[in-house]
């Protein structure tokens, strides 16, 4: 079996995103690739030493947790596609958390799909997104759910560039349906912080 510390040299030079992650669910060591990647997306937050679960947005940490659980309790690899989006690209990434002796994690980020967004882009207006003084994201699409139609999220480009303070995060039914539908809940449908 390889050491993480080898598989992380090996990923010193990739440019897919890795980290280490113990079984407390503290990050360790990351890659160039990770730290570049945080910083140009807003997740300064996340290095070495912050606890992944604090950080995660909180309708996505058991997710994690568990399937991060799951994998140092069977010593098989984890797989999760996301979204990850700026606001000019689309993205799509693949996760896959490999233990290590039952000591960790390496968590290893994979570029899937990158291309400029086809989704029509509506201006910014906290009024038509604010409910109870709060505007709620999509943790993966980004698009921000309207205030008089709950069940319609609007890509605003200007809110993925510079997210306002009383921004929380949901799930909308798109990417509950496409990544997210074996959260566990019986289906029950998108989940909101």
């Amino acid at each position: 079996m390889i050491s993480p510390d080898s598989l992380m040299q090996t990923l010193e030079d990739s440019d897919n995103v890795a980290y280490v992650v113990t079984p407390e669910g503290v990050i360790g060591r990351t890659n160039p690739a990770w730290r570049r990647f945080a910083s140009a997306n807003g997740g300064g937050a996340m290095a070495g030493g912050a606890v992944l679960a604090a950080v995660l947005p909180a309708v996505l940490r058991a997710y994690y947790v568990d399937g991060f659980a799951r994998a140092l309790a069977t010593g098989e690899p984890w797989e999760h596609d996301y979204e990850c989006s700026s606001a000019e690209t689309f993205r799509r990434f693949r996760m896959v958390a490999y233990p290590f002796d039952g000591r960790g994690l390496v968590v290893v980020n994979s570029l899937r799909l990158e291309r400029p967004h086809e989704r029509e882009a509506h201006p910014g207006d906290d009024d038509a997104y604010t409910v109870d003084g709060v505007i709620t994201m999509c943790s993966h699409c980004r698009r921000l759910r309207r205030a008089t139609a709950p069940v319609r999220w609007d890509w605003v480009p200007a809110y993925v560039r510079s997210p306002p303070d009383n921004l929380s995060h949901g799930l909308c039914a798109s990417c509950y349906e496409y990544y997210w539908g074996d959260l566990g809940d019986g289906g029950g449908g998108p989940a909101e912080a």
